[in-house]
């Protein structure tokens, strides 16, 4: 059981963002449970927070909705900032300005966390399915183990469960750790995914992004753990910016020490003893992307001294992960797959990249991040097992536009069928589709417009797809 946060009761917390991923609401119930009076500010109504709102309808708390207001950051003791909330936020400045506290769920979750056996994840892709890969391995080894962080699963809400034997494995992104700077976040273990583009909306350029995701080792001691993607051009740098003992994973080259393939086999070398655990044919989750996940996460159970039978058994029965190249289900013989999480040009290409053999209807389309797709209409135009693309069309969605202007240089026109509804793209799917296809979504591109997040874009697919007579 955690301490109590004596410090909490009857301090005036402003928290600026509720949304609907779950981190506002863990952080709402754990503030009003500690006796703090909590005022929820979010540019979002009433009737757009319904689903949230439901949640904390026997919590007393006062809500200020479709707007903010500037004394809702002067008049309070602190302030409390979603993830999604930029820190160039005008709100968070005056805030600053009044010398008032601006903390995160995380910095709460920390100030109270008994366990100091932290292993962070971080990462452009990749970093849910690590994170679950290490919690079924950590769970398989018979380890009090934890799962929680950018996973839609409040630190908060997981905080009783806690021991100082427990071991909390934390999926954060770069504005969870941009939140906590002040704080020096130290994770025994470290790992990095991958770092390529991506939310260049949020970033002024592509170098302050690599240099947020980097942050997760900043604070680390010598002590500590960090585990590395050898094949990736961003990570390998590492090597040079950091003195800390650095644990490599590849799916291209013998690396040491670390975990990689070797005659389709998987090994761990430290110390010039190897270990090999697994063929890459027992592994279930397909995808070269996917043996780079099964790589990382092997990497972390192998350096907590966890056995490589134990880790295949775990990999073994992995169920895989809910709108990453999700199996939904068929009809009429055609297979469709939920990859809505893919929200990058390079991840929709690592979801082509796991089928050689079916012919695909791809649905693409959404918001821009600022990202380049020029590369990503040429990769398409060269896959000869696309058969359609339906990109969604919606006022908002500014990377459709991208997308189809680079994919009419490398396609037929005929190809690209356009449609402002996802239950009508997924119908015209259909049509274009024989027995054995595929339909994925994998939209390239971020939700927000015709959708709450990619979540609801993944629910809906999910719903039309399992409804389908």
């Amino acid at each position: 059981m955690t301490k109590n946060p004596e410090n909490l009761k009857n301090k005036r917390v402003t928290i600026m963002g509720l949304g609907l991923n779950q981190g506002g609401l863990g952080v709402a119930r754990f503030l009003v449970k500690a006796g703090a009076k909590v005022l929820i500010t979010d540019l979002k109504t009433e009737k757009e927070l319904r689903s949230s709102l439901e949640k904390l309808k026997n919590f007393d708390i006062r809500y200020i909705l479709g707007r903010h207001r500037e004394e809702d950051f002067i008049n309070t003791d602190m302030v409390i900032q979603n993830p999604a909330v930029s820190h160039n936020s005008k709100y968070l400045k005056i805030a600053r300005e009044y010398k008032i506290p601006i903390k995160t769920d995380l910095d709460l979750f920390f100030q109270q966390c008994p366990s100091r056996n932290i292993i962070a994840i971080a990462g452009t892709k990749g970093k849910s399915t690590v994170s679950q890969l290490i919690f079924h391995i950590f769970k398989e080894a018979q380890k009090d183990t934890i799962l929680a962080g950018n996973i839609g699963i409040s630190v908060l809400d997981i905080l009783e469960k806690i021991t100082p034997q427990t071991w909390v494995i934390l999926e954060i992104s770069t504005w969870q750790m941009e939140g906590m700077k002040h704080h020096k976040f130290k994770p025994r273990t470290a790992v990095i995914t991958n770092i390529l583009p991506d939310h260049l909306d949020r970033y002024p350029n592509y170098k302050e992004y690599i240099r947020a995701e980097k942050l997760i080792f900043q604070y680390q001691n010598p002590n500590d753990h960090l585990i590395v993607n050898y094949d990736n051009e961003e990570t390998i740098k590492i090597k040079k910016e950091t003195n800390l003992p650095l644990y490599w994973f590849s799916a291209k080259k013998k690396i040491e020490p670390g975990c990689y393939f070797e005659n389709d086999e998987l090994a761990f070398q430290l110390e010039g003893h190897k270990t090999v655990f697994a063929k890459i044919s027992d592994l279930p989750l397909p995808g070269s992307h996917n043996l780079e996940n099964i790589l990382a996460a092997s990497t972390v159970g192998f350096i907590h001294n966890i056995p490589g039978k134990i880790i295949l058994k775990a990999l073994k029965q992995f169920p895989g992960i809910s709108y990453r190249l999700e199996f939904i289900g068929r009809y009429r013989g055609i297979k469709f797959y939920n990859d809505t999480c893919a929200t990058t040009p390079e991840a929709t290409l690592a979801a082509l990249e796991s089928f050689s053999k079916e012919y695909i209807i791809l649905i693409l389309g959404g918001k821009d991040k600022e990202l380049n797709y020029k590369n990503f209409g040429l990769a398409i135009g060269q896959n000869k097992k696309i058969k359609k693309i339906i990109l969604l069309q919606h006022p908002d969605y500014t990377a459709s536009l991208k997308i189809f202007s680079t994919l009419k240089k490398h396609l037929d026109s005929e190809k690209i069928i356009q449609t402002t509804n996802l239950k009508v793209a997924i119908e015209i799917a259909i049509q274009q589709a024989k027995a054995n296809d595929l339909i994925i979504l994998s939209p390239a591109a971020a939700s927000f417009g015709m959708f709450k997040n990619e979540f609801d874009r993944g629910d809906q697919f999910n719903k039309i797809v399992k409804n389908l007579k």
